[in-house]
């Protein structure tokens, strides 16, 4: 990609962080992916834990809010506050800010956080800061992806057991797609 306009030494003032984001995909195409493995309508698994269902949000996890009239605006922004910026993903590097956000969303923010750490090589205190934020960003994001898909397939099947066991294809198909996406 050539950069017009920049010339001389004031080409090197172009902040990585803006060059970076023109690989970004953003919240909204996410969410979009997202919906396609959460569906769209009401729904009461008596083999799912977090009980009622819609959008992917359960009541279990929001006792406050009213599933069966969720609407996918309300949904959304319980994704945008809860998960996509409690992960920081607008501060990670695509396609990490997907990856850790759906790990959030499936497995749990402190999981998402301390496997993000993990494979990055720093502290895994579950606190995504400066020192998380700064690895992620001089990363190979790709094989930082990597690394996240497979541990989140592995875990997918160490908890397939009992009633759960029916879910096991879907989560691993779900995986796979994030894969596919984050390309």
């Amino acid at each position: 990609m050539r950069l017009h306009g920049l010339h001389g030494d004031r080409g090197i003032v172009v902040k990585l962080s803006i060059l970076k984001s023109l690989n970004m995909k953003t919240f909204d195409d996410y969410f979009e992916w997202l919906m396609k493995w959460e569906g769209e309508v009401f729904e009461n698994d008596p083999a799912d834990p977090g009980g009622a269902t819609k959008f992917g949000i359960d009541q279990r996890s929001h006792p406050l809010v009213n599933i069966r009239t969720l609407t996918r605006d309300q949904a959304k922004e319980i994704y945008r506050a809860e998960y996509w910026q409690a992960v920081k993903a607008d501060k990670l590097p695509w396609p990490l800010n997907w990856v850790v956000t759906d790990i959030a969303v499936n497995n749990g923010k402190s999981r998402a956080a301390k496997w993000l750490q993990e494979a990055l090589g720093v502290t895994a205190d579950g606190i995504l800061g400066t020192v998380t934020i700064g690895a992620a960003e001089r990363s190979d994001a790709m094989t930082i992806r990597n690394r996240l898909l497979t541990r989140r397939g592995y875990f997918y099947r160490s908890i397939a057991q009992g009633a759960q066991a029916k879910f096991l294809k879907g989560w691993l198909n779900r995986n796979d797609s994030l894969r596919e996406v984050t390309v």
